[in-house]
């Protein structure tokens, strides 16, 4: 059976399901998208555009973070520098685009997600991310790689994709075809995935 991870790392939700997959022993396909992108198209809406539902989903995601034990320390000034037009957090995106481009992603992909969830690292400026880059002992410019035109054109064939399978945020999980929205109905892609290693 296939298991693909949908996922954008400005979702705090997408960030704890992530630190669960590894728990389910099963390859993981990593599908990276522009879930704000992709909600405009399908008509959804982000938790900030509803104040009461993001201030609940900043109490929610620490709770889950707690019962799962890992780190959750959001990183606000990168989430000011994107409410405040001084980041585009579509470049986080990219990077896993390119990341995977480059064959670097298993590097990075758990850096981003503690990088915005787990830490305060200052992604928002050209020094932070070329510090970040560093951190990793990485060779390649990933930064440039996510402006690269084969990223972009990549990114937007993944939010195609995505709509294309009934996407309308993340975290979402195919096991095969069969499609299982959000971090909570991670038990039921448990349970699919040891349905089919017993058939």
């Amino acid at each position: 059976m296939n298991l693909q991870s949908v996922f954008d790392y400005r979702s705090p939700y997408a960030y704890l399901a992530n630190t669960r997959l590894p728990g389910l022993d099963h390859p993981v396909e990593y599908l990276p998208i522009d879930v704000i992108a992709v909600m405009k198209q399908v008509n959804n809406q982000p938790s900030p555009a509803c104040p009461p539902k993001a201030r609940y989903s900043g109490l929610d995601a620490a709770r889950w973070a707690a019962l799962y034990q890992v780190p959750f320390a959001v990183n606000s000034g990168l989430f000011q520098a994107m409410r405040g037009g001084q980041f585009d957090g579509a470049l986080l995106m990219r990077a896993a685009v390119a990341a995977q481009q480059a064959g670097v992603f298993e590097t990075v992909h758990p850096a981003l997600f503690a990088a915005v969830w787990a830490g305060n690292t200052e992604l928002w400026s050209k020094q932070g991310r070329e510090h970040f880059l560093r951190d990793l002992k990485l060779d390649v410019d990933l930064w440039q790689l996510a402006d690269s035109p084969q990223a972009r054109e990549q990114l937007a064939a993944n939010d195609a994709l995505a709509i294309q399978r009934g996407v309308f945020g993340v975290p979402t999980f195919f096991c095969d075809d069969e499609m299982y929205f959000g971090n909570d109905r991670l038990d039921f892609v448990r349970a699919a995935l040891q349905h089919a290693k017993e058939a």
